[in-house]
């Protein structure tokens, strides 16, 4: 809502007329009360709806919360009991205006974590991200913002270990359409991990990510084309290897890739990209890689309320972006739903994958939980409820597994979630 000069003088004028005889310094008071009044209507206006406000409280029991493997001792836990409940105490504020064809958004979100029998991993989390989706003219548009996180890294392959990190995001990408039939894109990311913890400070790095490539776009609105990467890894902390030497866990990677976005029919859309990617390593030349990569993505929606989401994958990465080395990575997953009615949705997560860590190599990468050979396996089914907008309660439960030729042995974990979040003005 936008208060103008000449309805603030509607208000006024009035005002003036009836209480002519007022002193001047009261008359100035009388003004600034309704300037002030028009301001918080104002803002009562933008509250809710270009700010909203949010709050989440969520609640987890798992019989092992922190992914102890079958064979690790627990002694430092002090107890064989591996089950406990966890608290999460959310609050933040989400901001979207559109100015013109402009669209600004912005998330601000701060976290505790608490745990009623393991209370030495109580965290706090921080969230910050912002994006401005802009264009310029009719053939030139992209996106730009940045982005910080501060977590507690996952439990997958650091059993019982506190790994309280920062993530750092900055990126910028553009895409010029040249032709109606031709589109150019472009993009670069910044991307620095900083362990908070000293005993793990080897696992910082940044990435430098560059990205060029041509879209042919068909009458349909469908596109295939073409897609270069460069990536540039740096880790600033040498390890100390075997020999005594320094080493440099730093490396450069190169892909050059296929990608496609296809409605296939009028309920099905498959995308994905595939290509050689090629990984050469500053200190072991045993960590080089080359091969080819692909991810593919096909969604079907039989009915208005059912469908399903498969993903397919072969991929190399490092695991859990915890060490210098790569995995190679192949599976697949399936996320089924069904909208029960408007306000009760029910759907599942399931997910299969063989991590091959072959070029793994222990005395630069000091993690004793990762095996060469690691199959993960989840499975999840969630249940969301919304009686009215703004307010949602979720139910989930789940099960994880991990089997490993690593001497600690795999873990089996299940568990339960329900988590309540309102935000004000959404709708």
């Amino acid at each position: 809502m936008e208060v103008t000069f000449t309805r603030i003088t509607q208000f006024i004028t009035p005002i003036a007329i009836c209480f002519s005889r007022i002193t001047r310094l009261q008359a100035l008071s009388a003004a600034g009360m309704v300037l002030l009044l028009c301001s918080h209507t104002a803002w009562a206006a933008a509250f809710g709806k270009l700010i909203q406000p949010f709050g989440s409280y969520g609640f987890t029991a798992d019989d092992n919360i922190l992914r102890i493997r079958d064979r690790m001792p627990t002694t430092a836990l002090g107890t064989n009991n591996l089950f406990d409940i966890s608290h999460r105490f959310t609050g933040g504020v989400m901001f979207e205006k559109e100015i013109g064809r402009q669209r600004l958004n912005a998330n601000l979100n701060w976290s505790h974590t608490r745990f009623e029998k393991f209370d030495q991993m109580n965290n706090n989390l921080k969230n910050f991200s912002g994006s401005w989706h802009w264009f310029l003219g009719n053939r030139l548009e992209g996106n730009m913002g940045a982005s910080y996180v501060q977590s507690l890294a996952s439990f997958l392959f650091q059993p019982g270990v506190k790994n309280v990190r920062t993530e750092q995001t900055e990126f910028f990408n553009a895409s010029w359409s040249l032709h109606p039939r031709w589109r150019l894109n472009g993009a670069y990311t910044r991307y620095d991990l900083n362990s908070i913890s000293p005993s793990l400070r080897f696992l910082n790095r940044t990435e430098d990510r560059f990205e060029g490539g041509m879209d042919f776009v068909t009458s349909g609105r469908n596109t295939i084309g073409v897609l270069f990467r460069g990536i540039i890894g740096d880790f600033p902390v040498r390890v100390l290897a075997a020999d005594g030497s320094l080493t440099d866990n730093s490396y450069h990677q190169k892909e050059a890739l296929a990608k496609i976005n296809w409605a296939v029919t009028a309920k099905s859309n498959l995308s994905g990209t595939g290509g050689w990617v090629e990984r050469t390593n500053a200190s072991f030349s045993a960590r080089n890689f080359s091969g080819f990569n692909a991810r593919l993505i096909y969604n079907w929606q039989p009915t208005d309320r059912v469908g399903i989401s498969l993903s397919g994958w072969r991929e190399t990465a490092a695991m859990q972006m915890l060490t210098a080395s790569f995995s190679l990575n192949t599976g697949v997953s399936a996320t089924p739903y069904w909208d029960i009615t408007r306000k009760v949705k029910l759907q599942g997560d399931f997910s299969y994958q063989d991590l091959k860590f072959d070029n793994f190599s222990i005395f630069t990468d000091s993690f004793a939980p990762i095996g060469t050979h690691n199959t993960l396996r989840n499975a999840a089914v969630k249940l969301t409820y919304t009686p009215y907008p703004g307010l949602q309660l979720m139910a989930s439960v789940y099960h994880n597994d991990l089997q490993t030729n690593n001497r600690l042995g795999g873990f089996n974990a299940n568990g339960a979630n329900i988590n309540l979040q309102y935000t004000y003005g959404k709708r």
